[in-house]
């Protein structure tokens, strides 16, 4: 199994457990969700991932970001939250590659999720600092 199909094949896996492990840590602003709407917000973010993939881009996440950071920021949220969100993603999609993608692809895709996510944590540093000093 590629990256691809895991995402295309298995998207539940992926936000089913993601979805337990945010709920668990109990973070002050995502505490206040239910469940059926950080896996919501969880499915999008995946959207935005699985194009990138699919493009070899970043410029979806980059997008989805922008508007998560306004969104957040507007909230009250912390930078530190969505951070913590977004790392429960990338574990989450971490655990699944190490399950269901042949041995022989699993760097690659690491390698592929993690520079994606990446970008996501920087777009969202770099959009607080921005809204920060307005």
């Amino acid at each position: 199994m590629t990256l691809l199909e895991l995402i295309y094949n298995k998207p539940e896996l992926i936000l089913q457990e993601a979805t337990a492990a945010l709920m668990r840590v109990q973070l002050p602003h995502y505490s206040k969700f239910r469940r059926e709407e950080i896996y919501k917000k969880y499915s999008n973010l995946l959207l935005a991932l699985t194009k990138c993939v699919e493009t070899q881009k970043c410029d979806d996440m980059i997008s989805y970001m922008d508007l998560i950071s306004d969104e957040r920021f507007a909230a009250g949220f912390e930078e530190e939250e969505i951070q913590i969100a977004l790392n429960i993603f990338e574990e989450a999609l971490w655990k699944n590659i190490k399950k269901h993608i042949d041995a022989k692809s699993q760097f690659a895709a690491k390698k592929m999720v993690t520079t994606i996510i990446d970008k996501a944590k920087e777009v969202l540093l770099e959009e607080y600092v921005t809204l920060s000093k307005s």
